[in-house]
């Protein structure tokens, strides 16, 4: 039995989700929760990070890719010391560790919640002015008139669910960066929260904020072994009630076409001419257009080239897969081989093809135990709020950190049309959030803790 095997076994066995009455008293009513106030350290948080600009940049292998990174990861790291988080460190990555010590007389498993500080490449996130839209009544919301940028159920369709709550949103230059600092807002809050509240019970609780999400490189330098968590969440969901258990399996490809070019064009009949633009074009044009990403949704996988680069003689393709399953993963990598083999056989005069793959990550959902999916669904149950199982059309840093040994699904943030000038976030639903992870708190503390290695 392989490692990740082993631990969703023993989570299995360990873990059991229990209703709110069978724990005795209610967080909420121990710690006397207050929700507007808990709303309003929220948006004052959030006003405040959007104002750092981490723009993550994939112009370099560096991580942190941009330095404005390491100077949020600064503040944050002053900011869980001041709170009352101990061995709160920054690594030469610019991640962000922390922990909030056991207060339990229990012997839970260590939990732990993260976010990541970078924003998207799609727009900029320098000089962000964010602006507060208290008390949505419904309608257009304008985040910049001259420019004509109004945000609407019609355009924003989550907005029609949304009266009453205070919408935040940036100013029309920028994007706002609610991806992901509406989860670094509620995770700092809830570090707050436990600090302020230690009649609250809970087992260790870590934090960690880490940087290039969106080039996926951030990840991969964290030390899951050294950070010691049994089980964690990502906070970087979108709706209310959102629950991702599920992330694409991704691939990608290099096919790369030698043709001889060094012939005039004018002398090319019946010589050893041979079009390694053209062999590359072809192969493009065999791949299946209706696994293309634009004509296919829901749980129906996709191939897309991203890049044809030429040099002379040479031409490299590059492109990636994306499925949920193993099965249709083997399907797509079947269909780009096919046409890179009818090229083959087209262009005999070609030299040196050659076909590779790379796994980038995995469907996290095979690492990740049943039971810790259904503990976060009866957290968000026990707050009423009606729990979305969501697949994402993409990967997360939980797909990459489950198969790196520390199962992490993702939970919601009230973040919405992410990567653009209309981004915004909706502090009512940060705050359903942060009551989910409390409630979360709660319920891990009286779980059993795995057996560790």
């Amino acid at each position: 039995m392989n490692k990740i095997a082993k631990t969703a076994v023993l989570a299995a066995l360990a873990l059991c989700p229990v209703s709110g009455a069978a724990q005795g008293t209610d967080w909420k009513d121990v710690t006397h929760y207050d929700k507007a106030s808990a709303k309003k350290q929220l948006t004052d948080r959030f006003v405040k990070y959007v104002t750092f600009d981490t723009q993550s940049s994939d112009q370099t292998s560096a991580v942190p890719s941009t330095p404005g990174q390491k100077k949020f990861a600064k503040e944050l790291a002053k900011e869980l010391k001041k709170n009352g988080a101990k061995n709160v460190k920054t690594d030469q990555y610019g991640i962000v560790t922390a922990e909030i010590p056991s207060n339990s007389d229990k012997n839970p498993p260590v939990i732990a919640f993260l976010a990541h500080m970078d924003t998207a490449l799609e727009a900029s996130g320098k000089d962000v002015k964010p602006q507060v839209h208290k008390n949505y009544q419904g309608g257009d919301i304008v985040i910049n008139a001259e420019k004509n940028l109004v945000i609407n159920p019609g355009n924003s369709p989550q907005l029609a669910r949304a009266k009453g709550h205070d919408i935040i949103t940036a100013s029309g230059d920028t994007l706002l960066g609610a991806d992901d600092k509406t989860g670094v807002a509620v995770i700092m809050t809830l570090v707050q929260y436990l600090y302020d509240h230690p009649e609250m019970k809970h087992g260790t609780v870590k934090v960690a904020f880490t940087p290039d999400e969106e080039t996926g490189l951030g990840v991969e330098k964290f030390d899951v072994a050294g950070f010691g968590a049994d089980y964690a969440y990502t906070v970087d969901g979108m709706d209310l009630g959102q629950l991702t258990d599920e992330t694409f399996n991704a691939k990608a490809f290099t096919a790369v076409f030698n043709g001889n070019r060094a012939v005039h064009p004018g002398n090319a009949l019946n010589s050893p001419f041979a079009d390694n633009v053209l062999m590359a074009s072809d192969f493009h044009t065999l791949l299946p257009r209706h696994r293309r990403p634009e004509t296919t949704s829901d749980r129906r996988g996709f191939i897309l080239v991203d890049s044809v680069q030429t040099q002379g003689d040479r031409t490299e393709v590059k492109g990636i897969i994306r499925a949920f399953s193993d099965e249709e993963t083997q399907e797509l990598v079947n269909e780009v081989t096919r046409a890179f083999n009818t090229v083959k056989s087209i262009h005999n005069k070609g030299k040196n093809f050659s076909l590779t793959f790379t796994d980038q990550y995995k469907n996290m959902k095979s690492a990740l135990p049943e039971q810790m999916v259904t503990l976060a669904e009866a957290a968000m149950r026990q707050e009423d709020i009606s729990p979305v199982r969501t697949a994402a059309r993409g990967g997360t840093d939980g797909s990459q950190l489950s198969f790196m040994g520390l199962p992490t699904p993702d939970l919601f943030a009230g973040q919405y049309n992410i990567h653009s000038p209309l981004e915004y976030a909706d502090a009512d639903v940060m705050e359903a959030s942060l009551r989910t992870a409390l409630r979360l708190v709660s319920l891990w503390n009286i779980q059993n803790a795995p057996e560790r290695p």
